[in-house]
């Protein structure tokens, strides 16, 4: 099963994407903000990571681009998760992220991004 990092600071999104995921067999990490996922990231270098937007302390955005910097860390799937309308300044440049998911989400379609990227 996959490693699956969660940067969201919305602790009962977090929540169920945690239960959903560990039922299904993965293993879950998560961080509130973007500074504690970089940690995580570094740490465990997870199959697939879902990245909130908006934050505190840094968004997904700075996260997503300073994954991009990294040799290793760049090679991790990206799926950003955003409850706003999208609009080209808000997001990391293309081709930093696989997908969007806009809040509130399926969480089927958690599970496809999953299956195909990790």
């Amino acid at each position: 099963m996959a490693k699956v990092l969660i940067v969201e600071d919305e602790p009962g999104i977090t929540l169920v994407l945690t239960q959903l995921l560990l039922e299904r067999g993965h293993d879950v990490a998560s961080a509130p903000n973007g500074w504690r996922g970089l940690q995580l990231l570094k740490q465990q270098m997870p199959d697939i990571t879902f990245v909130d937007l908006h934050m505190p302390e840094m968004d997904g955005r700075t996260l997503v681009e300073i994954m991009q910097t990294d040799a290793k860390l760049c090679r991790i799937p990206v799926v950003l998760m955003t409850a706003s309308l999208l609009h080209a300044d808000v997001l990391p440049p293309w081709g930093s992220f696989r997908a969007v998911l806009r809040k509130p989400f399926d969480l089927t379609d958690v599970l496809s991004h999953i299956e195909a990227m990790a």
